[in-house]
């Protein structure tokens, strides 16, 4: 088996991967068009870097993309589809595109005779630096089982969701607003408790004790909150696009949601608040300080 494998995007996500694989033995092929995010591989004897995304084709068995949105995965995909090969390289998208521009993206790949698999990651960058990710997988079966070998390495549980591209995303986006839905929630929830009185650790106990217990009160409180980090690993603006993508799907299916748009109104409210580029567990410092819970030039 070739065990060359190119990464498009090098970012919190594709980091941890990329140590995985090369601690495994991999050649690992990288392009990102920020210098920095590729700098700790510079002179690793199993790291190739390129600074064209055409040149991973015919050097690899398998391309990766961890890209931040949907123009960035249709940018990409066009790139790579302008390639004159016969490679049988195979394109997994992990990132979360949402349905119609990974469709659109897989049927460009397809026409440039490109294989493409659609599995977004679930698990933060904990889950990706232990390889404990929820690979959700679709498409074709043959594509999909030659990139055993992959999710072996990154997930530890891979779900088949079905044979079309874009089930994946739309299971995803599904996945991301109730995460995401839950963590606001949980925000918002112990704003209301710490003004009653009630130190957040305490709070939160509760809380993944009883019925409201969701995967903010599990993992997101006690090991990126409660801790002080705020080091989820996933900005507020890409919040926002994740839920997005969820309401923007549900209105092409004619799926009334209601209750993801006041998800979505709430992580644009953070962006709009200046915390787009923040971690997005920083959604319960914005909940504390419109409770009044802040000193003045507290952080």
């Amino acid at each position: 088996m070739m065990r060359d494998l190119g990464f498009i995007g090098v970012g919190a996500m594709a980091t941890p991967m990329v140590r995985r694989f090369i601690e495994r033995g991999w050649t690992a092929h990288l392009v990102d068009p920020v210098r920095e995010r590729t700098a700790e591989f510079v002179d690793h004897p199993q790291v190739v870097i390129h600074e064209d995304v055409a040149a991973l084709v015919d050097a690899t068995a398998y391309i990766l993309l961890s890209l931040p949105t949907p123009h960035a995965l249709s940018e990409v995909s066009a790139r790579l589809a302008s390639v004159n090969t016969r490679s049988p390289v195979i394109v997994i998208n992990t990132s979360t595109t949402g349905m119609a521009a990974t469709r659109e993206a897989a049927e460009r790949l397809a026409a440039a005779g490109l294989a493409f698999v659609d599995a977004p990651v679930s698990g933060g960058v904990v889950g990706a630096r232990e390889g404990s990710l929820t690979v959700l997988v679709s498409g074709a079966d043959e594509p999909v089982q030659a990139c055993r070998p992959v999710f072996e390495v990154i997930g530890r549980q891979v779900l088949r969701i079905g044979s079309e591209v874009g089930q994946a995303q739309a299971m995803k986006v599904a996945n991301n607003v109730l995460s995401l839905g839950a963590l606001a929630a949980t925000a918002e929830a112990t704003a209301l408790t710490r003004r009653a009185g009630i130190p957040m650790d305490i709070a939160i106990s509760a809380l993944d004790a009883g019925s409201g217990r969701n995967s903010a009160t599990s993992v997101k409180f006690p090991r990126h909150i409660l801790s002080g980090k705020f080091d989820f690993g996933f900005p507020a603006e890409g919040a926002l696009k994740d839920v997005s993508l969820f309401t923007a799907l549900a209105a092409e299916l004619g799926v009334a949601t209601p209750l993801a748009q006041a998800v979505v109104d709430c992580w644009r409210f953070a962006v709009e608040r200046g915390y787009g580029a923040e971690d997005c567990t920083r959604i319960v410092t914005m909940y504390e300080r419109m409770a009044g819970l802040y000193q003045e030039g507290e952080q």
